[in-house]
């Protein structure tokens, strides 16, 4: 199962196939609306398909979004992690660097489960953001060495995330017991990093007409 998240609006369920359906065959497909940005839970035949949909369109631009694309197994790990260091706030950051470049960054401490430069409505950089490491070991030494040094035209400030800081992103699946409902059955309560959310008051996607510009989604090279 594939999980993606901040998606452009309005998006449709066959807006979605016609993109990731390039990637393997689809065997469902669960459209979450979400108050702080569009997702979907989508199962794959194969786990080759799933992990080559990740590996394209992770970061990848789709209908002028930057979105993010993860393997449920590590949603479940990023979950489990939350609030133990593995997770970095990023402040200060120069407005032109991207989710893409953090990615790039911060992978030379070890492996990067998630990251995100938030985003405003014109998809410009809010000068923050975060990164989730897969080793806590690896986001200390990260921290270390990154907090207040220049890295284009600004100093970073780098600390370990509190549960406070997710209220600053938008399309952060770890809140979502909607996410969880999908697969689970049954959401766990609320916890400091999932606060309950009125998925009742999303609206609005169904008024989309269409999906341009889709043939350019990210295809496979070689």
């Amino acid at each position: 199962q594939v999980f993606v998240c901040d998606l452009a609006p309005r998006l449709q369920d066959v807006d979605l196939r016609k993109v990731f359906g390039f990637y393997g065959d689809i065997v469902s497909l669960e459209h979450i609306d979400e108050a702080s940005g569009g997702s979907a839970l989508i199962t794959y035949s194969t786990k080759e398909a799933a992990q080559e949909a990740v590996d394209i369109v992770h970061l990848a631009s789709v209908r002028g979004k930057t979105c993010r694309c993860l393997l449920w197994s590590t949603v479940e790990v990023i979950w489990k992690t939350m609030d133990l260091g593995y997770r970095l706030q990023l402040e200060g950051l120069d407005r032109k660097i991207t989710s893409q470049a953090i990615q790039d960054m911060f992978s030379l401490f070890g492996p990067v489960l998630d990251c995100k430069v938030q985003m405003d409505e014109e998809e410009q950089s809010r000068g923050y953001g975060f990164v989730h490491f897969a080793q806590k070991e690896n986001a200390a030494k990260a921290e270390q060495l990154l907090n207040g040094m220049q890295i284009g035209s600004s100093c970073i400030q780098v600390r370990v995330a509190r549960p406070e800081d997710l209220e600053s992103f938008t399309g952060c699946i770890y809140s979502l017991q909607a996410a969880v409902s999908a697969v689970c059955q049954s959401a766990p309560a609320p916890g400091e990093w999932m606060p309950p959310v009125d998925y009742a008051s999303g609206g609005g996607w169904e008024d989309f007409d269409g999906f341009e510009g889709w043939e350019d989604a990210p295809v496979p090279h070689g």
